[in-house]
């Protein structure tokens, strides 16, 4: 259960997860409203679809009551959400859906929140039988706000390994983007107030004060587009900035990129930088947990604070060193295919299952 099938990163783990699962011969239903992504679900999995999600307690009630229908249909072994407030809504819906013991268990996976909000999350997070958080660092959040830890795990995010890209394929990039052979500098995500795509324009533009040379892209769409659009404007950066809006080719485009930038508030375990792992391309952030976590091995570059002028320090250090990239990108690879594959995490999502039922 997940509240839409729109383009983000806990939406992309329900695809790979129901993906997954359909393939070991388990019988999957995937309960949310529409989006891009519902064209990637397996064919043999059912689909129930939800009201597009609003925060209103009428409309909360409402969900409760059509996943307690989809409950009492399917009848699932486990209840599996994805985030808080869907979290807390499946939850209730098991109870309403069979009340008693005979109820199946719910496990959400928790995929962060904005740090003040802890408090809160962890409070909706004790409606369910078991929390999955996808980094160490959030689960850590979860029990200083009292999760207790026997109802706590920690299943991180994964994506499939990179496919080779096609030389030809990459030239029709540069020629589509206009970028020319140029370096790339590549922020990926929703143009949204947690991703502070400013704090990356600002970067930007300290980065080609010294090499006008580099291009940068803003690959993702959101509410904050227009307003980012002027300010690039404001920056004297519409001949380097380029906003690809949403893409269906991210994977591809991450061959192309040298560097990968997170300029964020805050982060779970970002897809986009599994992604970039994967495809060898070393990731630069502000010092969010998530980010951290991932980092601490050597596959990219945690700053120091939040500055734009120490986001910009750390990309031109990398841009100006060929084989230190080419270090974190081995590092970055090996990372993913040896503890951030689709089977581990399938695996460590089972074993949780097992015990929930077992527990039951």
């Amino acid at each position: 259960m997940v509240a839409e099938l729109a383009r983000g990163g806990a939406e992309r783990m329900v695809v790979l997860l129901a993906q997954e699962l359909t393939a070991a011969g388990h019988e999957v239903t995937v309960a949310a409203a529409g989006g891009p992504l519902q064209e990637e679900l397996p064919g043999q999995c059912r689909r129930s679809v939800l009201a597009p999600p609003t925060r209103s307690l009428p409309d909360a009630a409402r969900t409760v009551g059509a996943l307690a229908r989809i409950v009492r249909e399917t009848r699932p072994d486990i209840v599996h959400a994805h985030n808080v407030r869907m979290g807390g809504l499946a939850s209730l819906s098991a109870r309403v859906a069979v009340p008693g013991r005979r109820r199946p268990p719910v496990l959400v996976t928790f995929h962060g929140v904005v740090p003040d909000e802890y408090r809160t999350a962890a409070r909706i997070l004790r409606l369910a039988d078991h929390v999955a958080a996808v980094s160490g660092d959030a689960a850590g959040r979860l029990r200083k706000h009292g999760l207790p830890e026997a109802r706590l795990s920690v299943v991180r995010n994964a994506t499939p390994p990179a496919v080779d890209a096609d030389p030809s394929a990459l030239s029709r990039l540069d020629v589509e983007l206009g970028i020319d052979g140029a370096p790339i500098v590549a922020i990926v995500g929703r143009l949204v107030p947690q991703k502070a795509h400013e704090r990356f324009l600002l970067a930007a533009a300290e980065v080609h004060g010294r090499r006008p040379d580099v291009r940068f892209l803003v690959v993702g769409d959101g509410v904050l587009r227009a307003e980012l659009e002027r300010r690039t404007t404001e920056l004297g950066l519409d001949a380097v900035v380029r906003f690809t809006g949403q893409r269906s080719d991210v994977p591809l485009l991450l061959h192309r990129v040298d560097l990968l930038a997170f300029s964020s508030d805050w982060e779970g375990l970002s897809i986009a930088a599994l992604e970039a792992l994967a495809a060898g391309v070393p990731v630069v952030s502000t010092p969010v947990e998530g980010m951290a976590e991932l980092l601490r091995r050597g596959a990219g570059v945690v700053v120091a604070d939040r500055r734009p002028q120490s986001l910009a320090g750390a990309l031109l250090e990398l841009l100006d060193d060929e084989d230190r990239r080419a270090t974190m990108g081995c590092i970055g690879r090996r990372l993913i295919e040896q503890e951030l594959s689709l089977p581990a995490m399938v695996g460590a999502y089972t074993a949780v299952y097992r015990r929930l039922l077992r527990a039951d």
